[in-house]
């Protein structure tokens, strides 16, 4: 019996590539976006810490200080908001790629499976023949002896 071959299977594995190389870029930008989430957190929570420490605190130079401080929080979160940005825009781009790479495979896929059933018919349907000449045979040559 002839084994199953897709046709167009080194297509079909060079998709399945292709899909993985744009997960890890998609988990590579993913992974850049949380970095930066984590900095806006640590920005977020040094301020609050600073704030608490310094409650109630009435000597100008110090609260001057900490404005200053505030101040460079500040350009420091919208520096990492504009990152943030084009970093969300970057992972959207690798997953769109994903997302068309899914459809390329999904389409072969099916295309495969179709093959594959047609193949699985003509096989049943071959040793049908097979089976019904091998009983054909055996009653003719029982039939021819006596």
């Amino acid at each position: 019996m002839k084994k199953f071959q897709f046709k167009m299977q080194k297509i079909l594995d060079l998709r399945k590539f292709e899909q993985q190389q744009a997960e890890a870029e998609l988990g590579k930008a993913n992974a850049e976006v949380a970095r930066i989430q984590r900095e806006l957190d640590a920005i977020a929570l040094s301020r609050v810490k600073t704030s608490k420490a310094n409650e109630g605190q009435t000597d100008f130079f110090i609260l001057s200080q900490m404005e200053k401080y505030f101040v460079g929080l500040d350009v420091k979160k919208e520096m990492f908001l504009q990152e943030m940005v084009q970093a969300q825009m970057v992972a959207d781009e690798k997953r769109a790629v994903v997302l068309e790479c899914m459809k390329k495979i999904k389409s072969l896929e099916k295309l495969r499976e179709k093959h594959f059933e047609a193949w699985k018919k003509e096989t049943l349907r071959q040793e049908e023949i097979t089976v019904d000449d091998v009983v054909t045979a055996k009653f003719h040559s029982e039939s021819s002896d006596k």
